[in-house]
Parts: structure tokens; sequence; C-alpha cells
């Protein structure tokens, strides 16, 4: 594994992408329910992009 550092731009640009992304699936697995589909894959994406997001609290 390899340690990058990153500017505290670099890191809210990162961390603002992601929130986008989370926000985006969440309306997917949101209209996908309403469809009757089976939303378990993306339920575990969500959950992995939230680890990540609370992850990138932690980072300097």
């Amino acid at each position: 594994m390899k340690t990058l550092k990153l500017t505290e731009n670099e890191l809210v640009t990162i961390k603002v992408a992601l929130f986008s992304h989370i926000q985006q699936m969440r309306k997917d697995i949101e209209q996908a329910k309403r469809q009757g589909k089976d939303t378990s894959f993306q339920e575990q994406a969500l959950q992995d992009a939230q680890n990540a997001f609370e992850a990138l609290s932690y980072a300097q």
C-alpha cells in the first residue's frame, strides 16, 4: 500500500465528489426499490462509499 500526501483542497475535492456519488447512489436505490428490483448489490456499494467517506474524515 502506498501513502499519498494531499493538499487540503485536493482532499476536499475528493470528499465532495464522493458525497455527490453517495447522494446519486441513494436516489438510484430508491428508484430501483420502487420498481421492485433487488438493491442488495447497490446497498453494499453505498455502504462501502459511506465507509470511505468516513475514513476521509480522519485524513490529514
